[in-house]
């Protein structure tokens, strides 16, 4: 059935694919370095935190390492490998929680260098990147053939170009191998 005029028209047009150019690109300047700003800084203390807890916790390993006062030091001290299971989750979870900190940590700072709101507005500036023209320069591209093919040479390589999959790529792999 088709759209009567006195009905309106949908909210989105077809043509409108762009979900953070309606969010994003309302933002202020400002709103927009604060927004970037704030992960990075909550990344920052987020990684400060981290680093504390870490620091804590390699401070009352030691401290635990150390023998008592009053014990005779004639005989070494045994290693007791009874908690080796729990000093190793304890580490893997300290390990853990620094690299995710400090993942914030980068997260907010690339936000902040590219002036990145959303993950929908870098798609959307990769998108872009992948879709605009080369610049493709034919000599380049022929003396870079050459130089691979001189490197390859000298390595003792096969130095003959792949086959073109345009040219018949799919009648190499229908054949059955001998």
């Amino acid at each position: 059935m088709a759209p009567n005029a006195s009905e309106p028209a949908s909210p989105r047009s077809p043509s409108d694919n762009t979900p953070s150019s309606s969010t994003t690109a309302s933002y202020s300047p400002f709103t927009r370095q604060l927004h970037q700003l704030g992960l990075f800084l909550a990344g920052a203390s987020f990684m400060a935190a981290s680093v504390a807890v870490s620091r804590r916790s390699v401070i009352r390993r030691r401290l635990e390492a150390m023998p008592p006062f009053h014990t005779s030091n004639r005989a070494a001290a045994r290693f007791d490998g009874t908690d080796r299971v729990g000093l190793a989750t304890a580490a893997l979870g300290l390990a853990t929680l620094n690299v995710m900190s400090f993942g914030v940590l980068l997260t907010g700072g690339i936000a902040w260098a590219f002036d990145l709101c959303s993950v929908a507005e870098l798609r959307e500036r990769t998108q872009a990147a992948l879709r605009r023209p080369g610049n493709l320069d034919p000599a380049a591209e022929k003396e870079m053939e050459d130089m691979m093919k001189s490197l390859l040479d000298r390595l003792g390589m096969d130095s003959t170009p792949p086959e073109n999959p345009a040219d018949g790529g799919a009648k190499d792999e229908a054949s059955p191998k001998k």
